[in-house]
């Protein structure tokens, strides 16, 4: 239940921010690609335990809007949202199965160099920041099928950006990131991560 009321929330969330930075659009930027992360913890299973890990790969796409802005930095609200399917096995047995995934995350960073704002024109930045998130995954035809699956909570996430104004780039940048979140579930599981995306 508790669960399910985060996910409505974060949901409800998503769609007032995307709603709201429309009106705006001057200060929307867009980025898109790939986020690797692996969701590790220990399950607890009535008065057993058992160490728990799965690799997720997802597609992510990621709106933020900057609403603090000055020359060489911003403070933005973001929401990078991803899906993805992969394989799961288990490597102490003959047990596998498929995974879908989704990640429903709300961000607020702070920005300097590229890509800080859409005027800036540097060539190197980057960003750290916070904020929470919530985490599904679903693991069909194996040992692992009837587990929930959700994590939620405080997340820490820091990267760099690189690209240009000149024509080589368009205007575009790169991203490389990193995160952490800190799971408060039952069974506080924690995820990291890598993310790379292209900047509009």
């Amino acid at each position: 239940m508790i669960l399910s009321n985060v996910a409505k929330l974060l949901f409800i969330g998503l769609v007032l921010f995307l709603t709201t930075t429309t009106l705006t659009a001057q200060k929307l930027m867009h980025g898109f690609g790939l986020t690797i992360s692996a969701l590790q913890g220990t399950l607890h299973e009535g008065s057993g335990y058992e160490s728990f890990s799965v690799e997720q790969n997802n597609l992510t796409y990621f709106p933020r809007y900057n609403f603090v802005e000055n020359e060489n930095s911003s403070i933005s609200i973001g929401a990078p949202i991803g899906i993805g399917l992969g394989i799961a096995s288990n490597t102490f047995g003959n047990d596998a199965g498929v995974i879908f995934s989704y990640d429903l995350p709300i961000v607020i960073d702070y920005n300097i160099g590229c890509k800080s704002t859409m005027e800036n024109e540097s060539s190197f930045g980057g960003y750290f920041g916070a904020g929470f998130g919530y985490n599904k995954v679903n693991i069909s035809r194996s040992s692992y099928s009837d587990f929930d699956g959700s994590s939620y909570g405080p997340l820490f996430r820091a990267g760099v950006r690189f690209g240009s104004a000149n024509e080589s780039w368009h205007g575009h940048g790169v991203t490389v990131g990193a995160f952490y979140k800190m799971g408060l579930e039952k069974d506080k599981l924690h995820t990291i991560g890598l993310n790379v995306l292209f900047d509009l």
